[in-house]
């Protein structure tokens, strides 16, 4: 069984390492020898609540996928000098979809050079040790400001990422709801009330220089809403957990909205406006389909093929040891 379970993975880095250098630039990389675009704007591009969908939806209109997520970011970079990408969280798979689609959207997300990806309680169905063994290999960028280990006090995972793009910094900080089953690990954490996280990761944020504060919110609709009405200083939020689309985001006291439906089916574009001092201005957000007018981007959709063959041809094999015992012939 073992063995099975690794061959995709074994397979998919053997691939990725023949075809990933030509598109995994970090973003400070390219702009570093070219005068920024656009300096008084900072673009934020977002997806929520992907679960486990790698590949276009089967339609009527394909929408989504991670070769159309990629080739979408590279269209905004070529505009636009300061881009963040993240993922709100809600990315691993139900049941319905291979249990190794967990650990390959994470290597994705990390080859497209995400900076920040949110936690939901999807992240933990797997277990915490599965999650924190796949974050040590991918190194991906998790955050969770309101996630702790119950027998200590101690953070899961980092509060927020901060970090200069172009001539920003940006602090970019999660938040999960205190409401769902946290899974196999539900005994040994505890989730923090997020008002208090959020007050006090903002502040942090703020201390340290951070000119732009975004949430990645896992709290859904009505309670990210409230929470940025009434905790100051985030100016932006990306707001998912069972969320509908919106296509044109909302202004809530000073912080601009995000509602980017689910599935990978859209991309949240979130254009900020900056001062002088880097800080926000004003700002705006619209989601866009990622239908078939967006291309593909030809190296990751080798990638999400090769991993989709591979992944088929082990269930292909899994699945003859898995038959119920009376679907075999057998004689009165």
């Amino acid at each position: 069984m073992n063995r099975v379970t690794h061959q995709p993975f074994a397979s998919f880095v053997a691939l990725a390492l023949l075809i990933v250098a030509p598109f995994v630039v970090p973003a400070s990389s390219r702009a570093a020898s070219r005068p920024i675009r656009e300096p008084d704007a900072l673009v934020i591009l977002s997806t929520t609540d992907v679960r486990g969908r790698t590949d276009p939806c089967g339609c009527h209109v394909p929408k989504g996928g991670l070769a159309r997520r990629v080739s979408f970011a590279d269209s905004i970079r070529a505009t636009y000098g300061q881009v963040v990408l993240v993922d709100d969280g809600g990315f691993f798979p139900d049941g319905t979809v291979p249990k190794a689609t967990s650990w390959f959207l994470m290597d994705a997300m990390t080859l497209m050079g995400t900076d920040a990806v949110g936690t939901s309680e999807r992240e933990l169905s797997l277990g915490l040790g599965y999650l924190r063994s796949q974050l040590r290999r991918t190194r991906l960028p998790m955050v969770c400001a309101n996630l702790h280990e119950r027998a200590t006090g101690k953070l899961v995972l980092p509060a927020y990422v901060l970090k200069t793009v172009g001539t920003v910094k940006v602090g970019i900080f999660g938040l999960m709801s205190p409401t769902p089953d946290l899974g196999p690990s539900r005994d040994s954490l505890q989730v923090e009330e997020p008002q208090a996280a959020a007050v006090r990761t903002v502040a942090e944020l703020r201390r340290k220089g951070a000119t732009v504060v975004v949430l990645l919110s896992q709290l859904g609709r009505m309670e990210s809403e409230d929470l940025v009405a009434t905790v100051d200083g985030v100016d932006a939020v990306i707001i998912g957990h069972g969320v509908p689309l919106l296509q044109k985001g909302r202004t809530i006291k000073h912080t601009v909205a995000c509602y980017g439906g689910e599935q990978g089916h859209y991309i949240g574009r979130t254009l900020l406006r900056l001062d002088a001092q880097r800080r926000v201005t004003s700002g705006e957000n619209e989601a866009f389909m990622l239908g078939p007018e967006v291309p593909d981007h030809k190296e990751m959709a080798r990638l999400v093929r090769h991993f989709t063959e591979v992944t088929n041809a082990a269930e292909a094999k899994i699945a003859p040891a898995t038959a119920a015992p009376d679907s075999q012939p057998h004689s009165e």
